[in-house]
């Protein structure tokens, strides 16, 4: 089975991820850096994978 890794491309489509609990399910790629002041640290903790553009990526 393949894995499935979403695309957001602006912190909107983030937050609409994180908002329908996507980031549970399937792994995430931002294609913008990470920035804590834009990012809620709680629900990230609960991602299965997301991934910043930056580097930053953090896992469940």
């Amino acid at each position: 089975m393949e894995e499935i890794t979403l695309i957001a491309d602006t912190q909107d489509v983030l937050e609409a991820f994180l908002d329908n609990g996507l980031h549970r399910e399937y792994s995430i790629y931002c294609q913008f850096p990470h920035c804590d002041k834009h990012t809620h640290e709680l629900r990230l903790s609960e991602a299965r994978h997301i991934e910043f553009n930056d580097g930053f990526s953090c896992r469940k």
